[in-house]
């Protein structure tokens, strides 16, 4: 596999020296089986052992898709590292022997699921893996910049900090948000000071500024009230705090 492929996947699996429990068995590396729990690695095993199941899940796809473009054997290589190989008896399988592409990217993201849970984690991954279907090498159908940009991300798939009740964009939160079409924002900071610095008035004062931009046009100042009287910025309690179990607010 070229190895822009290979960078990819170990960005998706991330690097963990210490073996802990992942839904089916304990991993550690770039999201191998470790040999018992607990168990701790550094890179160049963590890299070896990677190789070495990188080949037996390219191995499964050659024998089930020998004919499948590069990029599409890359895509099923990852999935097969990361899930096994029951994709090769669904429906993917099917769509990929018959070559129905634009098929075979839809079954693809539907392997977003772990211990019977949609991840976003995994979400993001597929739409990353589902653009490699149908390339060749890296530059036809290889992974766009934008998907490869939030693979690469620390903290990639985590949920954001929150502070004083409002979700704090995080460096690579932010970088993600660079990578985006600019467009209406309203959970995106507009600040050179990084977040972590700033005070939860100072973040306060940056979502106020954002949501008088956004509305600007529709409504104005009124309709500005209304938002913020609804998200409790200004403290007023809202109707959903009525809507959710004794004693909790909904919000």
């Amino acid at each position: 596999m070229h190895a822009t492929y290979l960078d990819a996947i170990r960005q998706f699996e991330g690097f963990t020296p210490r073996a802990s429990w992942d839904y089916a068995q304990f991993t550690n590396g770039f999201g191998t089986k470790a040999k018992y729990a607990g168990e701790v690695i550094d890179k160049a095993e963590a890299d070896k052992r990677f190789q070495a199941e990188i080949a037996q899940a390219r191995a499964i796809v050659e024998r089930h898709a020998p004919t499948a473009s590069e990029g599409t054997k890359a895509a099923l290589t990852s999935l097969t590292f990361n899930a096994g190989d029951r994709w090769a008896k669904s429906g993917l399988g099917e769509a990929i022997r018959s070559g129905d592409t634009e098929k075979a990217r839809d079954l693809f993201l539907q392997y977003n699921k772990a211990g019977g849970e949609v991840l976003p984690g995994l979400v993001k991954r597929r739409i990353a893996e589902a653009e490699w279907i149908g390339g060749q090498l890296p530059g036809a159908g290889s992974p766009s910049p934008a998907a490869n940009a939030v693979a690469s991300l620390p903290n990639y798939g985590q949920p954001p900090a929150v502070s004083n009740g409002f979700a704090v964009p995080t460096p690579p939160q932010r970088a993600v948000a660079d990578l985006m079409p600019a467009q209406f924002e309203p959970e995106r900071l507009a600040t050179e000071t990084p977040a972590e610095q700033m005070t939860s008035d100072e973040v306060e004062d940056e979502l106020l500024s954002k949501i008088r931009a956004a509305v600007s046009g529709y409504g104005g100042e009124a309709r500005m009230t209304q938002l913020l009287l609804a998200t409790k910025l200004i403290g007023a309690p809202s109707a959903a705090d009525d809507q959710g179990p004794a004693g909790e607010s909904a919000v």
